[in-house]
């Protein structure tokens, strides 16, 4: 869709409304040329859509990509344009980028074409992210997860469910967390490339289970240890896991954020999500609020 021209936006819009007109007019018609002509109005709006945008001219690249949309005829020509209207909305009112982008995701999937509407829908869930719009968001993950697995997509589904798992931390909904990370665990266990990164879902699961309460944390970690080899009492993740746990017991928050600060496992530091598990538990600890 990249435009050629060096015209501006505007005089290209002048040129695709000219041609639009003489596409409608009654001469054309007659003679059966106006496809031709609609086809050419539909290339001289698009080019102006992608001025606008070059310009920054944000609206006036919304006006002319919903004039290209109204000529479009074929499914995946509407879908296109439903994405380039949301993508220029996005820049200016992201509110009003939603609603084309859903379109677009109906459009491909009306096709059959279920992987790019999940990634559609992906761009969906990042609008409703902006705005904090977590239950439309987690509707869209979710939409997408199902299509990609269907798809047999695991690479892009395991993203989506990471995605979906950190969305439900972020919003303190732990019991669905943690079922996404066993989950996450339980599919990645066997997978040659994949199993190391089981023993990390495995403790966020606990991580979770911890914040509703001690006794759901040592439930959940006996399972995982006696159903998964790889997860056992040396690894690091469930030194650190014990640790926290005997913190907790002890109702010593200070030990707790010392043992999370320094744990050999230095990725979790630099953690959001890790960190929000952290900070939701060390609450708890103070008795400030319940997590159930």
């Amino acid at each position: 869709m990249a435009s050629k021209s060096n015209k501006s936006a505007a005089q290209l819009m002048i040129e695709a409304n000219k041609k639009a007109k003489a596409a409608n007019g009654f001469f054309q018609r007659m003679m059966g040329s106006g496809s031709g002509a609609t086809d050419d109005a539909r290339e001289l709006y698009i080019q102006a859509g992608n001025a606008a945008r070059a310009e920054s001219d944000y609206p006036a690249a919304v006006e002319a990509y919903k004039q290209a949309l109204d000529l479009s005829t074929e499914d995946y020509e509407k879908a296109q344009m439903y994405e380039a209207i949301s993508s220029s909305y996005k820049m200016f009112d992201v509110p009003q980028a939603v609603a084309p982008l859903m379109r677009a995701a109906e459009l491909n999937m009306s096709q059959g074409k279920w992987a790019m509407a999940s990634q559609i829908l992906e761009k969906a869930a990042e609008l409703h992210e902006q705005m904090n719009n977590f239950e439309p968001m987690m509707k869209c993950l979710r939409e997408a997860y199902r299509f990609l697995k269907q798809e047999g997509q695991k690479s892009a589904a395991n993203r989506v469910q990471k995605k979906m798992a950190e969305t439900l931390v972020l919003q303190h909904e732990h019991i669905q967390a943690q079922q996404e990370y066993e989950e996450m665990a339980d599919k990645t266990k066997d997978d040659g490339m994949l199993k190391f990164t089981s023993k990390d879902y495995w403790l966020r699961a606990t991580m979770c289970a911890l914040c509703i309460d001690i006794e759901n944390a040592n439930t959940a970690l006996n399972r995982y240890l006696q159903d998964n080899p790889l997860f056992e009492e040396r690894s690091l993740e469930v030194k650190l896991i014990r640790q926290l746990m005997a913190d907790i017991e002890e109702q010593n928050k200070e030990a707790f954020l010392k043992h999370f600060d320094d744990t050999p496992l230095t990725p979790l530091r630099a953690d959001r999500i890790f960190r929000s598990l952290i900070d939701d538990i060390a609450k708890k600890i103070n008795g400030d609020v319940d997590l159930k």
